[in-house]
């Protein structure tokens, strides 16, 4: 429960659930006496209003279509005098300057219930219909795509529901949804202090398929494109399918991380690269790269005159300590010769929902991605786009709850590994929900997914997909419940131990 003070007033938000409908509650009350006088039921099936509900209880209802906070919050800014007068207490007018940061602090709290991130046991998590828990057989404990085993948001489920609720799953606004970019360029701009052009961001139906079409667009068969590796396996495949030509990589373990090895990247690019396909923040690794190691990427695409595909979709998932910089942020002509991919989906755990967005750092780069057809390109469809601007606009508390969590799981995940598996190499991310575990000096027999998967029956991503220095490592996804990891590493630890 949220209470906020603003004299002669009390606000109070809960979150109700009566019978079969649910949904915040705001009450207005007199400090002095505590007498309800505005009562806001901001339910999803029936939402209504009350005057004076503590004496002749006037209900008013509100349309099911509309969005019920923001029209509550909105009729208070507009008139909170005359709905008291109305509830039968007079008052003198509130200053407007300090009404807006209380609506605006009522409106995160009643969007965002109370979070249980352990909610989820393994039975319930099976009855999923998704990959994670549907690939391998009943018995296996599934750590390996990038999904998280929390509750969705209470913004996102929201939304959801009332789309089916009024069954609005028509197509959504076309060609080109008018005010994601505005809100992907806004986002950018609050939390990485940079804003693209609203005008050069294009929705996509997510990130890997923008990685598809710049290839296809940006370069021509034969043509090098230089990664760092180990990476993440779409981008191989990308690469594979198009008929462009992998140049990589391969970072190096240093005493404290992983890290980029510049003389020898600078060897590799040869005078047939045209792209630099970044993952940033890098998955497998985690990193978080710095500003000096971005710096002297952005000078060797300068001096080598390459393209930048930049996939920045674990940007929101970096841990204290670490920022995330978008690469196209680094200057003016930097910036010009960059596609940066971006999408909620992997922060907010919506990948089903399929929504990203491409900012372009020129007009030439957008005109050339635009190439393809729209319809090639395909649609999007409108529960992700509802999904992802209920993430971007209202979902931030339930982010940063998460990251906590994540980042406790991640410390958990090292002092087990670091305790139990003597030999394991392994860095605690930077960023990303991801373990990078590299078993070589163990010589597990049929390497360590094989390993794993028959003798501790747990699935994780096999580190050999990763491309060039994944042979011998796996993937571990820890955005889990902790019972459920501390039950996965368990079993990992003593399928070692037994041999």
């Amino acid at each position: 429960m949220l209470s906020l003070e603003f004299p002669p007033l009390r606000f109070l938000v809960e979150h109700r659930e009566t019978g079969s409908d649910l949904g915040p509650t705001l009450r207005v009350l007199e400090s002095e006496s505590g007498r309800e006088r505005l009562r806001f039921d901001c339910f999803e099936n029936r939402p209504h209003y009350h005057f004076d509900p503590a004496g002749r209880n006037e209900v008013n209802h509100i349309e099911r279509s509309l969005d019920p906070i923001a029209w509550t919050l909105s009729l208070l800014e507009r008139d909170l005098v005359g709905c008291l007068s109305r509830a039968g207490l007079e008052s003198a007018p509130f200053p407007p300057d300090a009404l807006g940061p209380l609506l605006a602090k009522l409106d995160t709290a009643m969007r965002n219930p109370p979070l249980d991130l352990e909610v989820f046991d393994v039975d319930s998590l099976r009855a999923r219909r998704g990959e994670k828990w549907r690939t391998y057989p009943a018995d296996v404990l599934p750590a390996w795509v990038a999904d998280m085993d929390f509750p969705l948001a209470g913004p996102i489920q929201r939304v959801l529901r009332t789309a089916t609720e009024i069954q609005d799953v028509g197509y959504p606004v076309n060609p080109r949804p008018r005010d994601l970019p505005t809100l992907f360029s806004e986002r950018m701009r609050d939390r990485f202090a940079w804003e693209p052009d609203p005008a050069r961001c294009e929705v996509l139906t997510d990130v890997v398929q923008g990685i598809y079409i710049a290839l296809l667009t940006l370069s021509d068969p034969g043509d090098g494109v230089c990664t760092l590796t180990p990476i993440y396996p779409p981008f191989l495949s990308a690469l594979e399918e198009t008929g462009r030509r992998l140049v990589h990589s391969s970072l190096v373990q240093g005493s404290r991380g992983f890290e980029i090895d510049f003389d020898e990247l600078g060897e590799q690019i040869d005078a047939g690269t045209r792209i630099l396909l970044l993952s940033h923040p890098h998955n497998p690794s985690g990193r978080a790269f710095s500003r000096e190691e971005l710096g002297r990427l952005a000078e060797l695409a300068l001096q080598r005159d390459l393209l930048v595909i930049s996939d920045e979709i674990h940007a929101d998932l970096v841990y204290p300590g670490r920022a995330h910089l978008p690469f196209a942020s680094l200057g003016p002509e930097v910036e010009a010769r960059t596609i940066t991919l971006n999408s909620a989906t992997k922060a907010f755990n919506i990948a089903g929902l399929r929504c990203a967005v491409g900012a372009f750092g020129s007009r030439d780069l957008h005109d050339r991605f635009l190439s393809i057809p729209r319809h090639v390109r395909g649609g999007i469809g409108s529960l992700g786009l509802s999904a992802t601007v209920a993430a971007w606009k209202h979902s931030q508390p339930w982010l940063d709850h998460t990251l906590v969590y994540l980042r406790e799981n991640r410390d958990f995940l090292a002092e087990r590994v670091a305790r139990h598996l003597p030999g394991v190499v392994h860095f605690p991310p930077e960023a990303t929900y991801l373990a990078w575990l590299d078993f070589r000096a163990l010589d597990l027999p049929r390497g360590p997914y094989a390993f794993f998967l028959e003798n501790a029956r747990v699935a994780l991503s096999d580190g050999a997909r990763f491309g060039p220095g994944g042979e011998g490592a796996v993937r571990v996804n820890f955005a889990t419940p902790r019972p459920i990891l501390t039950e996965l590493l368990e079993r990992m630890e003593k399928a070692v131990a037994a041999g």
